[in-house]
């Protein structure tokens, strides 16, 4: 490997705990800190992204020294999934229930309102999946905790030791 891309790495391996740190900071915010400060929710949005790029270069870099594909994906697959973006994905259906609900303020005649009730029951059906959405992002990073921490290499090794023994 050319020496750019080992010191790429060796900067990459040195950010991930502070990168662990800042994605706690971020589950904390989602779950208990609810505030309108758009300056803030986007500090938010911007410091999830970094971490996941952080986790993303990691993985490249594992997947380049994976013995074979099959290696890769039985050791490393907690790692692909936690840099999955469940958050983009989730995002999405939160601007297309905003969207269902400001369909929902137009009413202007009996044709409209009969669309505004289907609008309506579609935004509900939508709203719901964007508060699910809520949940599995904060899931999502919690997964990146674990899989970044190592903590799920440990507990598996553990595992396995006790059924050889």
């Amino acid at each position: 490997m050319h020496h750019f891309w080992k010191k790429v790495e060796e900067i990459n391996h040195k950010l991930i705990f502070p990168a662990i740190l800042i994605l706690l900071v971020v589950i904390y915010f989602e779950l208990f800190v609810h505030t309108e400060n758009e300056r803030l929710k986007f500090g938010i949005h911007i410091a999830d992204y970094l971490v996941i790029a952080v986790f993303v270069v990691d993985l490249i870099f594992l997947a380049i020294h994976a013995k074979s594909t099959k290696f890769f994906f039985r050791n490393y697959w907690l790692d692909l999934l936690a840099v999955l973006p469940f958050g983009i994905m989730f995002g999405f259906m939160e601007g297309v229930s905003a969207l269902f609900r400001a369909s929902e303020e137009v009413a202007v005649g009996q044709a409209i309102f009969h669309e505004t009730v289907e609008a309506s029951k579609a935004a509900a059906r939508v709203e719901r999946f964007a508060k699910i959405g809520r949940e599995v992002k904060i899931g999502a990073r919690v997964i990146k905790v674990v899989a970044k921490s190592r903590l799920f290499t440990r507990f598996q090794r553990r595992k396995v030791e006790n059924v050889r023994v």
